[in-house]
């Protein structure tokens, strides 16, 4: 179950095998955007941003405070995760 904010992105917990541990993705429009981990320590979050998933003639061009919003989001449910 993904957390919808009104800016039109998304935060969902993730499953990657790349990581140790679970992750958060953020999702704008429904396609993901960034992804974050705490593979280094719960106060040493990271984030991704995949490339591979993003279509090839859409530009993503959203405000900076919705961003961060989101990424605030991800990083409050990351927080939540063992």
């Amino acid at each position: 179950m993904a957390l919808a904010l009104p800016s039109g992105f998304e935060i969902a917990k993730f499953s990657d095998l790349d990581y140790e541990g679970m992750t958060v993705e953020v999702r704008y429009r429904g396609v993901p955007v960034a992804q974050l981990n705490h593979d280094q320590g719960k106060d040493r979050e990271e984030v991704e941003i995949p490339t591979r998933f993003s279509p090839e003639d859409e530009r993503f061009r959203f405000p900076l405070k919705d961003f961060i919003e989101a990424l605030e989001a991800a990083r409050e449910l990351l927080a939540t995760l063992e």
